[in-house]
């Protein structure tokens, strides 16, 4: 029974020889050891409770004994036969140490160090450990900075520094990654060389960020470091299929074939790249159709994979949908969006088969389509509003729903079009709706004023005797229009043509650029702004807007130059520009120019107070990295004597007090804060100045 548990005793301690066939990195070697530790940690176990004439074992008693004198954990005198053991490397002997530790000690773990050569090793860093595997960063510091303190000569082994380093680094990038905070992820993976990292979850992070923020050099860089790579530097497939998965979405199809060409050199990386190969055929049709200067039709024999898929895909009859209707076969183009709408009824499938139908003249059938899809068009009011436009300008083809004449009202009011709220109110005005037509050929003059819209509001201000309305707007436009007013008198009362019902504008329906920036779909509203804009009608209000949808998208040189119109204008539309552009600088570290900003544009007192405490932040956290503690202090106090001090800027406080050696500030400061949180930071910062204390 004896021989058995000395048996798997020496067969689990093998799991501890690094295999010297497979090249791994660091931190899996670092995950794979720890692992191995706790299996034998549970064969030591094993092997001690099933023993009773262990060598030296100890009993129950001593492990009462060790709680009784107050340690739960073993000296460096009863650690030092295990450290003896593990340099003859006798296993046996080993395990049998550590069995009766762990008996003695119920908390004790094998060391970290335990096999490294004595040359390498320094202090028991089990502790320092145990925070590394919990990724306990800010405990990390403050043991590291504890050590330091008893002695100063000590510093952790290169091996844990490394480590460290780079589980901080892995940390920073996914949380950053999951929030989709590109830049952060850019910068915390400063450290890594494409061409040689070997963890590929990493750079697939980094590929993802400049990919976000149009970075595209050194995405290519990225793209080349983990393709490029030859002979036994090459990458398992494993890890090339995804890679180049992703780089069909960054790159021309084209490039990308030239890749795959270069890596598919055998029978199981050509079986891996199937799915890619037709992925690849998708972007290739997706990159003819958005490229206007490729005008040649594709070969049909590479489309008749697309036609065949199984089972059919909406996305790649909609792809052949744009294809044929590029080439001008909008017939086919036709019927492939009516398969694509029977499978998957939305936006972009009903807006290709109207575009199809349109293109063979077929407009009653492209406006049913339009009105049997008004909700899932509704996204899109610029297309809808043309869409049903040419029901309203030709009234006499037949009666219009009045369903379809609420839609084109929302839409008009949605994208503020002038020119479709002159249409909606001519439609108005031949049915005899003057006030309907009154009031909306007065919102497309306000929005751009044109003589036929003068025209038409006149024309509806007569219709309803309103005659001072009438010599208001005659002294207003009559020298800016003088050949429309002898039109306007002589112009006969309209028929009257059977009409829906057109209701007045309604300003609870808000401008769709607003309605995007409220949804945050930032993109969006830019290119409704920039419609606005084409068309000259947009408002300081508008361009202030654009200023929050592009600081929404981190775009920080449009934010500051879409605020930038404001400053020079007056009363809210100049405070909210100043404000936005000092928070725009601030998202871009520029701290001195935000001041600059409170200086020449007084903000009120709840917005300069959110500036400044701001402002007060980022300096001191860049004097605290800059190791200037005083200077970290005094923004603090300024700080705090704006606003209440939150506990991670407090943290900070008690740390700038134990680097400029006020030892008892900062113990005040961390014991206050552990009064009321609880908080591993705090602890640490506690534990660290009270040991100060302690040593005295």
């Amino acid at each position: 029974m004896m021989r058995k548990h000395w048996i798997g005793l020496l067969a689990a301690s093998t799991l501890l020889v690094p295999c010297v066939g497979f090249s791994q990195d660091s931190a899996a070697l670092l995950t794979q050891a720890a692992g191995s530790f706790r299996l034998v940690d549970d064969a030591m176990t094993a092997a001690a409770s099933g023993q009773a004439e262990t060598p030296a074992a100890a009993s129950s008693d001593q492990a009462v004994k060790a709680v009784a004198d107050g340690k739960d954990s073993p000296d460096e005198v009863e650690l030092a036969a295990l450290y003896y053991y593990a340099e003859q490397k006798q296993d046996d002997r080993v395990a049998a140490e550590a069995a009766r530790l762990r008996l003695k000690f119920p908390q004790f773990e094998m060391p970290h160090d335990l096999f490294l050569p004595q040359s390498a090793r320094g202090a028991d860093e089990t502790a320092l450990w145990q925070l590394y595997d919990k990724s306990d960063f800010t405990g990390v510091d403050a043991e590291i900075i504890r050590r330091k303190s008893e002695t100063p000569d000590w510093a952790p082994t290169a091996d844990f520094a490394d480590k460290l380093a780079r589980k901080k680094q892995r940390v920073l990038m996914t949380e950053a990654a999951k929030d989709k905070n590109w830049t952060d992820v850019i910068q915390a993976a400063g450290s890594i060389d494409p061409a040689t990292e070997t963890e590929p979850d990493l750079l697939w992070m980094l590929i993802d960020a400049y990919s976000a923020v149009g970075m595209k050099q050194p995405l290519a860089d990225v793209y080349r470091g983990i393709l490029l790579r030859e002979g036994d530097k090459r990458l398992p497939d494993t890890v090339l299929v995804p890679t180049l998965q992703k780089a069909i979405r960054d790159f021309p199809a084209s490039e990308v074939q030239v890749v795959i060409q270069k890596l598919a050199v055998t029978p199981a990386m050509q079986a891996d790249l199937q799915p890619v190969a037709f992925d690849l055929l998708r972007k290739t049709v997706a990159d003819f159709n958005a490229d206007a200067k490729q005008t040649a039709p594709l070969p049909e024999d590479g489309l008749a994979l697309l036609k065949a898929s199984v089972p059919p895909k909406p996305d790649d009859m909609a792809l052949l949908g744009w294809y044929y209707l590029k080439i001008k076969q909008p017939a086919v183009s036709a019927q492939w969006f009516g398969k694509a709408l029977d499978l998957q009824a939305d936006a972009a499938n009903a807006k290709g088969l109207y575009l199809s139908l349109a293109a063979q003249g077929l407009e009653e059938q492209a406006y049913q389509v339009a009105a049997t899809h008004l909700q899932d068009l509704a996204g899109d009011p610029e297309f809808l509003m043309n869409a049903l436009s040419l029901r309203f300008a030709k009234p006499d083809m037949a009666v219009i729903d009045e369903t379809i004449v609420a839609s084109y009202s929302t839409t008009i009011l949605q994208t503020l079009n002038a020119d479709h709220a002159e249409i909606l109110a001519w439609y108005a005005y031949n049915s005899k709706q003057y006030e309907a037509a009154s009031a909306w050929f007065q919102k497309s003059v306000d929005w751009k004023v044109a003589p036929a819209r003068v025209k038409g509001l006149a024309l509806s201000y007569l219709r309803l005797s309103q005659k001072r309305e009438f010599v208001g707007l005659q002294e207003k436009y009559g020298t800016a229009y003088p050949d429309i007013w002898s039109e306007i008198k002589a112009a006969a009362p309209p028929k009257g043509e059977k009409a829906a019902a057109v209701i007045k504008p309604r300003g609870a329906i808000q401008a769709n650029y607003f309605r995007n920036f409220q949804a945050k779909r930032y993109s969006a509203c830019i290119n409704d702004l920039s419609d606005l804009q084409a068309r000259g009608q947009l408002s300081p209000d508008a361009a202030q807007i654009g200023g929050w949808c592009y600081l929404g998208l981190s775009r920080l040189s449009e934010a500051r130059a879409s605020f930038a119109q404001g400053l020079n204008a007056s009363g809210q539309i100049r405070a909210d520009a100043a404000y936005g552009t000092a928070l725009t600088l601030l998202r871009g570290r520029l701290t001195d120019d935000a001041e600059a900003i409170l200086t020449a544009y007084p903000l009120n007192a709840e917005r300069d107070r959110e500036i400044r405490a701001e402002i007060y932040i980022q300096r001191a956290r860049a004097s605290f990295d800059q190791k200037q503690y005083q200077n970290t202090l005094d923004a603090l106090n300024a700080r705090a004597s704006l606003v209440a001090e939150p506990s991670d800027l407090s943290q900070l406080r008690g740390w700038a007090y134990y680097h400029l050696g006020n030892r008892v500030m900062a113990k005040q400061v961390f014991q206050r804060l552990n009064d009321h949180l609880s908080d591993a930071g705090v602890r640490r910062g506690l534990m660290v100045t009270s040991q100060w204390d302690t040593r005295r």
